[in-house]
């Protein structure tokens, strides 16, 4: 019996098994419609799979030796990672042409199969492929007397030959540029490695919430109902009474009524708790139907009254039920957001429709902050969604909002999974970077220029997509422009959350990325089925057929143990000179190899060198969810200057004025994904270490003086 037969028959047993339960459950008319649509759905499912076979023998047969070529690397990479030798990889010579040093053991290697091409037609002979190979390879040199191994990096291109017809394997190969080389001892050190329990809520363990304690500083983990505190020397969890969580919740910490102390708002299944100074948590508004995903919260007055007004955004997943994002590069069909106004006293309005923003608020939104993109004195809104990218309302000042998203241009599109705020160019306006995700298989389809005719908007809309991280300059008057300092910092494979941080204070402002989906135990992926199927069978509508669709195809994924979009490394740009980048995650000892999801960078220890805190999200080899703090113990040489708040301020920023200019800092909400830590304005101030003018400029433009003395943290009030 054939698996299609095998699935078929199957599929009639229960459509068959089905209406007879419906016959015998209820009156013959009813069951007999409950029947028909069973039938509908069994019909339905099948001509999806005679559509996925179809469109395989047709529209993507030309893909098919990519994807046999694409096995055969995937071999090679687990040949070469079990056996500790390059070489097994089947490239003769790379380790030679990198300059691979003596006395160094095999650490990592990837390889990511970008672009290929034919150059000898078809009918004339034989067909040579040509392959574009991103490649990575991290080598541990010997112990030092420090106790510490050096690590080697490469990072290069290749482009490799196979012949069609013969045995799957590349035949010769070149160096399409110089290899990135470095190399150095690990500056971050493991301070923490502690398991999240979690406490019957499944998966959804977070928000990560950076928060003042006795202890100095806490990690709460909202979702569930732990945080992480100093203990001696390490960290050790404590109970948290950071949240009621009611499976997946929201929350930020803001002063919501005016007295100068933060309060904590959390949204749940019911709608927005509020936990007051006295302990106690009062539901100050009802949601008119169940939250199903609330994903982020942030604060800002956006109507100048003097009160922190509240955006609540949610997620839906993809998938479930049948139902799949529609269009996946414009979603717009998700569970909706809420534009909360604070109108004093503890009242609350949902102002979502009459503010401009009701058309939107269903995308699939991961990430949203406040803030004054063009300089005009009051709060915009940026939003960063799932299947869909960045979206920039303008405020008018009054809480009335114009939708600027469609002067992005295409550089707007994107998997936006979160965003991070700085002055990257350093003209005075918030820049942001939209974190995204690139695409091997994409890639790879657009080089060969393929896609359904049926679908071209789809086709047409696949490179936007998956170009991967994006930066965003402040435009006065207009909002955001993309900037081509992009391309530096674009490429960090599934990322999702990013924190920027100046990791050894020499003035230039870094990034760190964390990445990783579902890494299971082969290095073979599933995102060929995404694009060449799932993205052309869903809608927005759940759908039983589609659902059985969608299962049977992820039971084949399990079945072969494939990952999706797993086997990546954390990242870290480093900003070498303004604009540019390198990445050096490997050499700094913060390339977690395992799936993670939430990130904060914050001095935890007080030495004026920025930490990380990042929780792993792992399914393999066993599931399991961990919190890591890495302590950063780079040398002490260059100086520094750093201001804390109790209170989140949202709408205001710190400008530290130095020889070589004026450095800025904006308080934020909602940006990371899942995470809040921004209590902290840290700037690097170099060797030479001198501040001229530092200032606390509020969102109303009152300006307060602060303190100048460097290498110390100070502590700022809000007495305004």
């Amino acid at each position: 019996m054939t698996r299609r037969t095998a699935i078929l028959l199957a599929v009639l047993i229960g459509v068959a098994a089905l209406a007879a339960w419906r016959r015998a459950a209820g009156p013959p008319p009813e069951a007999r419609r409950r029947e028909a649509e069973a039938d509908a759905a069994a019909r339905r499912f099948l001509a999806l799979r005679d559509a996925e076979d179809r469109a395989d023998r047709t529209v993507w047969s030309p893909a098919g030796p990519v994807a046999r070529i694409e096995q055969e690397v995937v071999a090679g990479l687990e040949r070469a990672m079990a056996s500790g030798d390059l070489e097994a990889f089947g490239l003769p010579g790379l380790a030679r042409r990198l300059g691979v040093p003596a006395g160094h053991t095999l650490k990592w290697c990837q390889l990511r199969l970008m672009r290929a091409r034919s150059p000898v037609a078809p009918g004339r002979g034989p067909v040579t492929w040509t392959v574009g190979l991103e490649g990575e390879v991290v080598l541990d040199g010997p112990v030092g007397a420090d106790g510490l191994r050096p690590v080697w990096t490469a990072r290069f291109n290749v482009d490799a030959d196979w012949t069609d017809g013969q045995p799957p394997r590349l035949q010769d190969h070149r160096l399409s540029g110089p290899a990135q080389v470095l190399s150095g001892r690990p500056v971050f050190q493991a301070w923490a490695d502690l398991q999240i329990p979690t406490n019957g809520v499944g998966f959804f363990t977070d928000p990560l919430l950076l928060e003042p304690s006795g202890q100095g500083w806490a990690l709460h983990l909202v979702g569930a109902g732990v945080r992480a505190v100093r203990s001696g020397e390490g960290w050790a969890w404590r109970p948290s009474d950071a949240g009621p969580p009611d499976r997946v919740a929201a929350s930020v910490r803001a002063d919501l009524d005016g007295d100068g102390l933060a309060e904590l708002a959390v949204a749940d299944g019911s709608g927005l708790r509020v936990r007051g100074g006295d302990g106690a948590w009062r539901q100050v508004w009802a949601a008119p139907a169940r939250l199903r995903h609330p994903q982020s919260i942030c604060s800002g007055d956006i109507d100048g009254d003097g009160d922190l007004d509240l955006w609540l955004t949610q997620y839906r997943l993809p998938y479930v039920q049948g139902q799949f994002p529609t269009p996946y590069y414009d979603a717009n069909d998700g569970f909706p957001s809420h534009l909360l106004r604070n109108d004093g006293g503890g009242r609350w309005t949902d102002v979502t429709e009459s503010s401009g923003l009701g058309a939107w608020r269903h995308r699939r939104t991961y990430s949203a902050s406040w803030l004054d993109v063009d300089g005009d004195g009051d709060l915009d809104l940026v939003q960063v969604a799932d299947f869909a990218g960045l979206d920039l309302f303008l405020n008018d000042g009054r809480g009335r909002f114009s939708v600027a998203t469609p002067g992005l241009g295409d550089s707007r599109f994107g998997f936006g999974m979160a965003h991070a705020v700085w002055d990257a160019d350093r003209d005075g306006l918030p820049d942001l970077l939209m974190v995204g995700m690139d695409s091997p298989v994409a890639s790879q389809l657009d080089s060969l220029g393929l896609g359904r005719p049926d679908f071209p908007a789809h086709t047409a809309h696949r490179a936007a997509m998956t170009y991967g991280n994006r930066l965003f300059t402040g435009a006065a008057g207009v909002g955001l422009r993309f900037s081509p300092r992009s391309e530096g910092l674009r490429r960090a494979g599934w990322a999702w959350g990013a924190a920027v941080l100046d990791w050894n204070n020499d003035g230039l402002e870094d990034v760190h990325l964390v990445n990783g989906h579902e890494t299971f135990g082969s290095r073979a992926d599933f995102e060929r089925q995404f694009w060449q199927h799932d993205i052309h069978v869903g809608g927005s509508p759940p759908d039983p057929a589609v659902l059985l669709y969608f299962v049977q195809a992820n039971d084949r994924r399990r079945e072969a143990r494939q990952s999706y979009g797993g086997w990546q490394a954390n990242r870290m740009f480093t900003q070498t000179a303004p604009g540019e980048f390198t990445e050096n995650a490997w050499i700094l000892g913060v390339a977690l190899t395992e799936d993670c999801r939430n990130v904060v960078a914050a001095d935890l220890d007080g030495d004026g060198r920025m930490d990380l805190a990042v929780t792993t999200f792992e399914q393999w080899p066993v599931p399991r969810q961990r919190l890591v703090i890495l302590r950063n113990a780079s040398p002490a040489a260059q100086h520094w200057i750093g201001y804390r708040v109790d209170t989140p301020a949202p709408g205001s920023r710190i400008e530290v004025t130095t020889r070589e200019g004026v450095r800025r800092h904006w308080w934020v909400q909602g940006d990371g994904y899942r995470s809040q830590s921004d209590l902290q304005a840290h700037f690097g101030l170099g060797p030479v270490g001198g501040v001229q003018r530092a200032e606390w400029i509020r969102a109303d433009g009152s300006r307060t003086a602060l303190p100048t003395d460097p290498d110390r943290w100070h502590r700022v009030v809000d007495k305004h």
